[in-house]
């Protein structure tokens, strides 16, 4: 069977590989991105470079005529997730199957983390934090007083982001002495905040909440016959990561992925702030460090994912300990 990956993280090599590894023989990947030179170039059997600044409707067409070009079984979408998931009966109809689910409002809810945070306020009250939503300069304003009553930093971002690109953290303390040796990276200052907000429309909103301080968790899930695939990686400094099943952290996961029923790969993330850990947000994809998740527990998700997607059950088993560490390494390759 012949499976494309579109514009992807660089980290999808690993997932491609490994996909590879459990079905040997079984699917032909191509590949395509705009950039010639990505890693992951080298995993695939076929590469084609894509077109540049096109929209939503633009890319969705070229990717129906690329999957009835290059005669696709099975397209697993990142660029343009949402955009795609919406003409999900046009690929049916070509007979392309997507990994990706067909409940395109519920994937426009998971994209706008403000919405999705109202929504899993009902369902895991206790993982969603404190929050504001800004629709004006004014209300970023008096939410950031508000939230400042209880938290000693706040943070924002655009509800509809990826990548934490507008994540920053209003902190006062980078224009101390202790600052002279320390990278502000993501902090600003109040007033800077300020002066680049009052400049912004909020045409998309903002979200702020209280910084969170902890470990953040990132949550490796696909829901399989019998039982969910549930795997958190713990992400406690630069050097490794760490798979604990927790049976809280479990159960909160469970419960999120019966309330969604979504059928593809998804990640969930939270953070921790002292003992008790907060819903930060939900992908509805394969994340960049899957692959850490794999090596360290031995279940192929990518692989059981692909197998389910074309209707066949991959067996699966979790691993016997109770918490792994698995060193971050990359893969030196010529280009």
């Amino acid at each position: 069977m012949r499976v494309w990956f579109n514009h992807w993280f660089s980290t999808v090599f690993h997932l491609i590989n490994l996909i590879k590894q459990g079905s040997p023989n079984k699917f032909t990947v191509i590949g395509s991105n705009e950039n010639e030179t990505v890693v992951y170039k080298n995993a695939c059997d076929e590469w084609y470079t894509e077109p540049r600044g096109l929209t939503d409707e633009e890319y969705v067409d070229f990717c129906l005529v690329f999957c009835k070009e290059h005669k696709i079984d099975v397209f697993a979408p990142r660029k343009k997730l949402l955009a795609i998931s919406k003409s999900y009966d046009r690929f049916k109809e070509l007979g392309v199957i997507l990994m990706l689910d067909d409940q395109y409002p519920l994937l426009e809810m998971l994209e706008d983390k403000a919405r999705t945070y109202e929504y899993f306020a009902q369902i895991v009250p206790e993982c969603v934090p404190s929050f504001g939503i800004a629709r004006s300069y004014g209300e970023f304003l008096s939410c950031y007083e508000e939230l400042s009553k209880t938290a000693s930093r706040v943070c924002y971002k655009l509800v509809e982001d990826e990548g934490a690109r507008s994540f920053r953290v209003v902190d006062n303390r980078i224009e101390g002495i202790n600052a002279l040796l320390e990278k502000p990276g993501m902090k600003v200052t109040l007033d800077t905040a300020k002066k680049i907000l009052s400049q912004y429309d909020f045409k998309v909103p903002l979200l702020l909440m209280p910084y969170l301080s902890g470990v953040e968790v990132s949550v490796d899930c696909l829901q399989t016959p019998g039982e969910n695939i549930i795997i958190p990686r713990y992400k406690t400094n630069k050097r490794y990561s760490e798979i604990i099943f927790d049976e809280k952290m479990m159960s909160v996961c469970n419960k999120i992925l019966d309330s969604i029923a979504l059928k593809s790969p998804l990640n969930i993330q939270f953070k921790f702030e002292g003992d008790k850990f907060y819903l930060l947000e939900i992908n509805p994809r394969m994340s960049g460090g899957l692959q850490l998740s794999c090596e360290a527990t031995g279940i192929n998700l990518p692989d059981v994912a692909i197998n389910k997607a074309i209707g066949e059950n991959k067996t699966w088993k979790y691993p016997s300990f109770k918490s792994q560490r698995v060193v971050h390494i990359e893969t030196p390759i010529r280009l």
